[in-house]
């Protein structure tokens, strides 16, 4: 056996081993369900990357074909590379993060895959031995999900949505859409023994009740639409296979009445009670508010930089500099547009976008216009369905690296099927000859492998494990927790400012856990010597710019935090939760009156936030405002003002009237609270209220044995006269 038969089988058992990435969870590693996952495939990727070059140059018959497909994907990752390159971040935009690893670098490993797979996958047989091999896996991590729903296994996100082994349910969702199609286009091309049949059938039940318990509205929606699209398709100009076009006649008119009664039937207690179709009956044009409020973002982003965009991994720019005040009771930090149209627009703007979709139109145009001979209308049909129900999911989500790797092997399968009859042409005993240029190639591809493998793999692996270390207990204490945060930062790799800010974190937790003042100092300085760094490198990201002023308000710090939050204020203007953090600085420097200015400014961004009208009279509060505020938004009621941060206002300016009257009502609602006795009491005794006092305390004792000692010293001091 040859050196290039050698090469090509090892190739052949590293595409192979890509469908086994779902399966890979690092608990060692932060992120678990991203990083091992990513890594994994990078890994693979580069050697894959580095046999192939070597094989191609041993032999032309492995050198890349050029079809409009390959060159569609090589002009959207280098118009990416480009927007990368001149976007808000090129530093993030190329690593990316440990909790999406979807930057540059991952696009750039996703290009080398669809060229190894599509040109060492080059017999139909090899590809339909992998289509096997990765529905084997689907069906695995759908035994998984099973053991889920019947409670053997943790889901790991929480609640009831079956996660696998991805830790995230739409994740998992899209994995079994892409398998559901596959299984169907491998059940409807074998010509074997029925029995073989009835385990893809077996199997697409299986990947339909892990997707539906998914609970994914977009996925099992894009489900129907790739159905609908898939047996139209069929319908229409399937003629040679006609039991298979009556059945999807049947299953189209079957799947279009299934929506019309649902759609009948979704005010009902039948489907209120699901706890699937309950969230798929609550699909309304109001629910979807924020996320066209986020796409409207994204649209006064793209209006600024509309050529190539802001690069991959910065629509938090976006995010910020456009935030609309009605997103509230969202999560403060969008890192995503959730919709592929805009993402790809806000990361490469018009060029990339463009460039993007222009892969999907090739596919396309190939599937149906060059493979005639290779595939029948029906498949053609499931593939395009596939594609139809893919686009949909990703119009209201975003990809995951399992979703990426599917959709470029189905890319790759359509450029190797495109290729086909021409590969004899240069498969000639010539092209298998060395040449002088594989003497010097093969070492040059063999250094490069190895130092890509050490600085994108081997330093972000180092960095997520150590960073697990570094946060979870050690034996050695917390001399150990710094050592490894400082090994950590060191790398400077993917994960860079995740590392920070947990460095932060860190140092906030051992702050407030009572260590040592000595290590206390050495984790603020060195959290606070990373954050500032950052700051600088990145002067206009004002989540760090919001993270670094409250690490700094946690240490007191309010007048070094001050041009930190302003600056944040300017950079996204509208964000209350800035705001907030801003006035509670002037209140710890004692400026109230600006405090209360924005905390009003908040507060009228959105009249709606419950949230911002407590934090409004709490600045009233503090500024003895409090009857102009309730003659303008109307008296504060019972809720309200059983909230702490009411009670601790009036505490701080010395109304411990109005403190007594919170704490009342607190304790109506909840009198088996030892502590809400012991805090009402303690307002008594400043008014002077003694017995009522002792009252209190003595009711904290009988519903808190363990509190008998503290409170009888309590009740002894005040009977004294003394304040305790």
């Amino acid at each position: 056996m040859n050196v290039q038969k050698i090469l090509r089988y090892l190739l052949i058992g590293g595409i192979f081993a890509v469908p086994f990435i779902p399966l890979v969870i690092s608990s060692t590693m932060f992120f678990p369900f991203i990083t091992g996952k990513n890594f994994a495939f990078s890994i693979i990727v580069e050697l894959l990357l580095g046999g192939w070059a070597i094989l191609a140059v041993l032999d032309k018959a492995y050198r890349p074909k050029f079809t409009l497909l390959l060159i569609s994907i090589l002009s959207f990752v280098g118009i990416i590379a480009i927007a990368d390159i001149f976007g808000a971040n090129p530093f993030k935009s190329f690593w990316s993060n440990f909790e999406r690893m979807e930057g540059f670098l991952t696009l750039a490993h996703l290009l080398g895959y669809f060229v190894v797979a599509g040109t060492v996958l080059n017999a139909e047989k090899i590809w339909n031995r992998f289509w096997n091999t990765s529905v084997a896996v689907s069906v695995f991590i759908g035994f998984y999900g099973l053991l889920q729903l019947s409670g053997k296994i943790n889901i790991n996100q929480g609640g009831v949505r079956l996660d696998g082994t991805f830790g995230n349910a739409s994740y998992l969702a899209v994995y079994m859409l892409f398998h559901i199609f596959i299984t169907l286009f491998l059940l409807v091309r074998w010509r074997g023994g029925a029995w073989m049949k009835y385990l893809y059938g077996a199997a697409i039940v299986l990947q339909l009740i892990i997707l539906y318990f998914t609970a994914t509205r977009s996925t099992l929606l894009g489900l129907v639409v790739g159905v609908i699209v898939t047996t139209l398709l069929i319908s229409i100009f399937e003629k040679q296979k006609i039991l298979i076009r009556k059945i999807s006649i049947g299953v189209l008119i079957a799947t279009i009445a299934s929506v019309g009664i649902f759609i009948a039937i979704k005010d009902t207690q039948f489907v209120k009670k699901g706890q699937v179709l309950s969230r798929f009956s609550n699909i309304t044009l109001e629910e979807g508010a924020s996320r066209f409020t986020i796409w409207g973002m994204a649209f006064e982003g793209l209006k600024e930089r509309p050529i190539l965009g802001w690069g991959q991994e910065n629509f938090n720019f976006v995010f910020n500099k456009y935030y609309e005040p009605s997103l509230f009771s969202q999560e403060p930090w969008f890192d995503r547009v959730h919709n592929v149209v805009f993402d790809w627009l806000i990361a490469g703007g018009i060029l990339g976008f463009i460039a993007y979709f222009s892969i999907p139109i090739f596919m396309l145009f190939y599937l149906w216009r060059k493979m005639e001979t290779h595939l029948s209308v029906t498949e053609k049909g499931i593939f395009t369905g596939l594609l139809a129900g893919y686009f949909f999911h990703n119009m209201f989500v975003f990809d995951n690296i399992m979703s990426y790797i599917l959709f470029f092997s189905i890319a790759a399968y359509i450029h190797t099927h495109s290729t086909l009859n021409r590969e004899v042409a240069n498969n000639t005993d010539e092209s298998k000859k060395s040449n002088g240029l594989s003497r010097i190639a093969i070492p040059v591809i063999i250094i490069a492998v190895i130092s890509s493998l050490y600085f994108f793999n081997i330093k972000g692996i180092v960095t997520a494990r150590t960073l697990i270390q570094a946060i979870s207990p050690q034996a050695g204490g917390l001399e150990v927790n710094l050592e490894k945060l400082e090994k950590a930062l060191s790398y400077k790799t993917v994960g860079k400012q995740e590392v920070i800010e947990q460095t932060a974190t860190a140092a906030m937790r051992v702050k407030n856990g009572g260590a040592p003042i000595e290590i206390q100092t050495r984790f603020f300085e060195l959290a606070k010597s990373e954050l500032g760094a950052l700051v600088k490198e990145r002067p206009e990201d004002a989540r760090i710019r919001i993270f670094y002023a409250a690490f700094l308000n946690n240490f007191n710090f309010h007048q070094e935090a001050l041009p930190h939050l302003k600056k944040a204020v300017e950079l996204s203007p509208k964000k209350q939760a800035i705001a907030f953090e801003l006035g509670t600085a002037y209140l710890n420097l004692g400026e109230t009156d600006k405090a209360f200015d924005v905390f009003e400014g908040a507060y009228n961004l959105d009249t709606n936030f419950k949230n911002a009208e407590i934090i409004y009279r709490v600045g009233a509060i503090y500024t003895g405002r409090t009857e102009e505020i309730n003659n303008l938004i109307g008296p504060i009621t019972d809720s309200d003002r059983a909230d702490n941060r009411i009670i601790q206002a009036y505490a701080k300016i010395g109304r411990f009237d109005e403190v007594v009257k919170s704490l009342e009502i607190v304790i109506e609602r909840g009198p088996d609270s030892a502590q809400n006795h012991v805090s009402l009491g303690a307002a008594y005794l400043e008014l002077d209220k003694r017995q009522m006092a002792i009252s209190e305390i003595q009711k904290a004792i009988d519903l808190d044995e363990g509190f008998r000692e503290d409170g009888e010293f309590i009740i002894k001091e005040i009977k004294a006269g003394r304040n305790p």
